[in-house]
């Protein structure tokens, strides 16, 4: 009897009545001839009301379906709370067949094959049956929280919960990296190892009134990924991020441990970020800051000590190029730790002069500038630094101009090295070390040598700004590129165990690099 128009004879092969299926109801007329104008007798039938309820959840209209039941007030809340559980999962339904039905039944039971589909396409599937009972000429669905779940009882739900494959990418501290920190350092990392995210897992549960799980029906579990310790420190990362964020033009910073390589922070404001990460990759001419080479070129050839005395004129012509010092100031003759804290170009040119073609490079590659480092994570330069064949290109390379170029990275990392006295090894991710470097060291007396006139140069030289932030030390440097109207604004130093390099592209002055690390070192 489930085809509308349909007829039956019943009552046993006697004429007794005809039966149509009409719209979901059994419309019964007399055969007999007895009283053909008489009413027909309507019997309404179960199975659409089953259907309509299941039908509704597919739709995810919870109204109507609890409007299918003899409990709305009650079903329409759970099967609110059910749809927003699950949410993401599909709902689907098979109402099966309907048993037969006579004049005096009011209940009848149904069963309704479910199957939930989950986002990766699992299956959940259950049986449910549904009781309906009959008021007058109309069915409803019994409502019990059963109907959602035989498992469900007054109170409970169901609840679709995914589990993190992520592996956690923590800080030095083993916290997790908040969201939008380090983001050079960060993205890079996930675009080079493929970020931390393993495969999902997902649970099918019977929870309580409060979300708590108190059974399982359904898991898959998660497969993550090592978890990935960074050497980042917060608050030295926060305080290079507050520091550059402050200067108008693109700006950097990078820090090291110089007692171990770890890179403590990684900072670039919005102009550098610009341009991508430009603190580990870009070159720049370095320029006074790079007479820590020359220096130490100086000291290796034997010809000078620091005490050396140099002449240090406001300008001079130096095979066929003129040199000039800032504001051509003229010092006369000084020691060479004095032309150093007062950053001397005429006396570090005719220092790069007298040394031989290879004697920067062979001096720049105990400071790490020039290797080539595979830390984890992260691709970085520090420099390049070729022979200079000729006076001409070593007056200009012995201050950091010409065909010199080196990277924030490689600076700092020529920073650290004053700092420990050989070349630590850069260490991004704890787990996974850096391959490449020699970490060389400095040779006898060169290092303390360094030491003292970086200190000088705070004292009593171009980095005065910073005497009074606790034993800094450091060089400062304006570096021409181009054709010469434009520079970048540099500090290198260090303090304690961190060492650093701030580079501020094209800002005509060292002065904004050391008003940059004042604010770094100051949050510290």
């Amino acid at each position: 009897m489930n085809r509308t128009g349909k007829r039956w004879i019943l009552a046993g092969g006697s004429l007794a009545a005809v039966a149509v299926v009409v719209a979901g109801v059994v419309v019964l007329w007399p055969s007999d001839g007895r009283s053909a104008s008489a009413p027909p007798t309507v019997r309404p039938l179960p199975a659409p009301v089953a259907q309509q309820f299941v039908a509704a959840l597919m739709a995810g209209d919870a109204a109507q379906a609890a409007a299918a039941t003899d409990g709305a007030a009650a079903a329409q809340p759970a099967i609110e709370k059910m749809l927003q559980g699950m949410k993401g999962v599909v709902y689907g339904g098979r109402v099966g067949a309907s048993p037969a039905i006579g004049d005096a039944d009011r209940t009848a039971t149904i069963t309704v094959d479910v199957t939930w589909t989950l986002p990766d396409s699992t299956p959940l599937k259950y049986a449910v049956p549904v009781e309906l009972r009959r008021a007058d000429t109309r069915w409803q669905v019994h409502w019990t929280p059963a109907l959602l779940h035989p498992n469900l009882v007054e109170g409970q739900s169901l609840a679709y919960t995914t589990t993190s494959g992520d592996g956690a990418l923590l800080d030095r501290d083993g916290t997790p990296v908040p969201p939008g920190f380090a983001p050079v350092v960060v993205s890079s990392v996930t675009q080079q190892l493929g970020g931390t995210t393993g495969e999902q897992g997902w649970q099918v549960a019977v929870v309580d009134a409060a979300g708590t799980p108190v059974a399982v029906l359904a898991e898959k579990k998660a497969k993550a990924r090592q978890k990935l310790t960074l050497t980042l420190d917060p608050s030295t990362q926060n305080a290079a991020q507050t520091a550059v964020d402050q200067v108008p033009l693109p700006a950097v910073i990078v820090a090291l441990a110089p007692s171990n390589g770890e890179i403590l922070a990684v900072a670039q404001n919005a102009g550098a970020s610009a341009g991508g990460p430009i603190s580990l990759q870009n070159y720049y001419e370095p320029g006074s800051t790079f007479k820590i080479v020359t220096a130490t070129a100086a000291l290796m050839s034997g010809n000078v000590t620091a005490d050396s005395p140099v002449e240090r004129p406001g300008k001079a012509t130096i095979g066929p190029r003129q040199i000039v010092n800032d504001d051509q100031f003229d010092l006369g003759t000084v020691p060479v730790h004095r032309a150093f804290a007062a950053s001397c170009n005429t006396s570090f040119s005719r220092l790069a002069a007298d040394l031989p073609a290879d004697a920067l490079p062979r001096a720049a590659s105990l400071f790490g500038l020039g290797e080539d480092y595979a830390v984890a994570g992260l691709t970085t330069n520090t420099g390049k630094i070729p022979p200079s064949e000729t006076v001409t290109q070593r007056v200009e390379a012995g201050i950091g101009q010409g065909t010199m170029q080196t990277t924030p990275f490689g600076m700092a990392l020529a920073a650290a090295t004053v700092a420990n006295g050989s070349t630590p090894t850069p260490q991004l991710i704890r787990e996974i070390p850096t391959q490449g470097g020699q970490g060389r060291a400095l040779p006898g007396g060169v290092a303390s040598a360094l030491r003292s006139m970086m200190g000088e140069v705070v004292t009593g030289g171009t980095a005065t700004a910073l005497a009074g932030l606790g034993g800094v030390r450091g060089k400062t440097g304006t570096a021409q590129h181009g054709d010469g109207s434009m520079s970048h604004g540099w500090f290198v130093g260090y303090r304690g165990d961190l060492a650093f390099a701030v580079l501020v592209v094209d800002a005509g002055t060292s002065k904004v690099a050391v008003g940059a690390t004042a604010t770094f070192l100051g949050a510290l």
